[in-house]
């Protein structure tokens, strides 16, 4: 691995057979001064986590898990909701790199292929009152077959890369590719054309979805796309146009 990521701008790169959670350590690191692009790879994660405190399944030879720590410039700061689309983003250009095929991001950071999960991103700042100590970009990909977990143990249907990749997955390109592409991507993060690109992977635009906010209040629509924000906006049924920065999206199914 050392030796496929040696052209990398990586500070460290560090691997564990076994750790609670890749992010977790990586905050850590981050509030005792880690330094921008060290990197967390792990084999497996015994508390590994996606959004809303979920857990996030990591099977050893099969999936891919690794944090990066990132230090936000001053005008990064300003947009640090734009660092999980980042994210999003990159696996999708990492996808068309090592398979050839592309994929759609469900709002805001789910990667799909074929309309099942094949992979999340969770970033995390850590603080120390008001001074950001670093931001941690945790991405887990399935890879191989036996990364899908059992229907019943997931909310949204999954999948992984080799169902839908024509040559062998090597984790180590994957994982070379998502972060070049991530370094590259973080460039356009000041720009427009950044939440146009990000648009243009977008899953479910001009379709009827249901998006549950926080504690039981779910509210249907039609998705227009995001703002320059990267919140999600719905066109509800009377006409209005609201905007949310959070939530759970999900496919409204026809009648």
């Amino acid at each position: 691995m050392r030796k496929t990521l040696a052209d990398l701008p990586l500070a460290q790169i560090h691997y564990y057979n076994e750790i609670g959670s890749t992010n977790s350590l990586g905050l850590k690191m981050s509030s005792e001064g880690a330094p921008e692009y060290t990197l967390l790879v792990a084999e497996s994660q015994t508390a590994g986590r996606g959004r809303f405190a979920r857990r996030w399944l990591t099977k050893p030879g099969a999936s891919l898990a690794f944090s990066l720590v990132i230090h936000p410039n001053r005008k990064e700061i300003q947009k640090l909701a734009l660092f999980s689309p980042l994210g999003a983003l990159a696996v999708c250009a990492a996808v068309i790199d090592q398979c050839g095929i592309e994929a759609e991001i469900k709002w805001p950071n789910d990667v799909l292929l074929d309309g099942r999960k094949t992979a999340g991103i969770l970033a995390e700042a850590a603080w120390d009152q008001n001074e950001l100590k670093g931001l941690v970009l945790g991405i887990g990909v399935n890879l191989l077959h036996a990364s899908v977990p059992p229907e019943n143990e997931i909310l949204f249907p999954a999948t992984c890369m080799q169902a839908h990749c024509s040559q062998p997955i090597r984790a180590e390109s994957f994982l070379k590719s998502i972060i070049a592409n991530l370094i590259h991507l973080r460039s356009l993060l000041q720009n427009d054309k950044f939440i146009s690109h990000y648009q243009n992977w977008l899953a479910y635009i001009g379709e009827a979805v249901s998006l549950s906010k926080t504690g039981s209040e779910t509210v249907t629509g039609t998705l227009l796309g995001v703002n320059n924000q990267g919140e999600l906006r719905l066109k509800l049924p009377g006409g209005n146009i609201m905007e949310f920065a959070a939530g759970d999206l999900s496919l409204r199914l026809r009648n």
